[in-house]
């Protein structure tokens, strides 16, 4: 069931920036800008999906607007008050209210811990209840994800992949957050595994109206799990739409390619030709001039090549990073 969105935001990224200093043994420390002035708003209860390649920044922007990182400019508004301001107990304060599903289920999980205590343990740390209140919680959210409470003595590694992310998620969701970002929740798992965590999660969604972020390379999970998407390209949000105007026609380049990568089931239309994205990802230690998709793009011009396209507005709700697109 889709929630109606909010006029006030639950959580708002202005024009954040993070960047990241690497070293190595081939010449002086570089600057890898991960997130270059992208802006993003959520609403409670809503889904958005974020999806791009891999390197494109995407996960770096999720735990940024969650202060896993902290940002290097830009504000982080939760609740409209600006949480970039805020530290130490009000901080952890507002951790409570916003998790986080990580992609990998073997190496997220404490293999020394047995379960129940990994998914309590959100619940000691926060002092959410006694003893017996922890346990009951702890047991309630092991039956909402499909793990019989039974199992909580034993360790992560007597799990399945798909069990091990469903204990992911109940950790994520023992505190009763109102802001979850998914990193590649099921980008680790076999296909048909794949659609019982979305499943779940969209159940677990629509009981608790949690808003959520969620992030995949796979344009395909995105729209399944999202009402909203962003494209992401080496650092920037080139488009952004609602789900079905955005699959129905992609605007920028980059997201018709995404969207030509899908698999198609029908022979007459697999036929027809498709704008298939070519090259790797360039390095985003060195991204290339003007608009960072020039050289992989069949519309670049010499415009595309001087300076990077603004992002604006061609619809209500719906915005577009391109030079060619944008003058039509």
């Amino acid at each position: 069931m889709s929630k109606v969105r909010s006029t006030t935001p639950l959580l708002a990224a202005q024009d954040v920036h993070k960047s990241f200093t690497i070293k190595d043994d081939r010449g002086p420390a570089r600057n890898l800008k991960a997130v270059d002035g992208v802006s993003v708003d959520i609403a409670p209860g809503e889904v958005v999906g974020v999806v791009g390649e891999s390197g494109c920044g995407k996960s770096t922007l999720g735990k940024t607007i969650i202060r896993m990182y902290e940002p290097d400019a830009g504000k982080l508004l939760w609740k409209g008050n600006d949480m970039t301001l805020v530290s130490g107990t009000d901080l952890k304060t507002i951790r409570k209210d916003m998790q986080m599903i990580f992609q990998d289920p073997y190496s997220s999980l404490n293999p020394r811990k047995k379960v129940r205590d990994i998914i309590s343990q959100p619940l000691r740390i926060h002092a959410q209840g006694d003893k017996e209140e922890i346990a009951r919680r702890t047991e309630e959210v092991m039956n909402e994800v499909g793990i019989n409470p039974v199992y909580g003595r034993r360790y992560p590694h007597q799990f399945s992949g798909g069990q091990r992310q469903r204990i992911g998620i109940a950790r994520a969701l023992a505190l009763k957050p109102d802001f979850v970002v998914c990193d590649e929740a099921v980008s680790a798992l076999d296909v048909s595994i794949q659609a019982q965590i979305l499943n779940l999660l969209l159940d677990l969604r629509d009981k608790h109206g949690f808003a959520n972020l969620f992030i995949s390379h796979d344009l395909s999970v995105v729209e399944f799990i999202s009402q909203r998407i962003l494209v992401m390209y080496l650092g920037r949000i080139v488009e952004r739409a609602p789900k079905v105007e955005l699959m129905k026609e992609p605007l920028h380049p980059y997201t018709r390619a995404l969207l030509a990568a899908f698999p198609i089931a029908d022979p007459s239309v697999r036929k027809q030709k498709k704008q298939i994205v070519v090259g790797d990802v360039p390095s985003p230690l060195d991204p290339p001039s003007g608009c960072h998709f020039h050289p992989r793009c069949p519309l670049a011009t010499d415009r595309c090549r001087e300076a990077y396209p603004p992002l604006v507005d061609v619809s209500p709700g719906r915005q577009v990073a391109c030079w060619e697109v944008s003058a039509g």
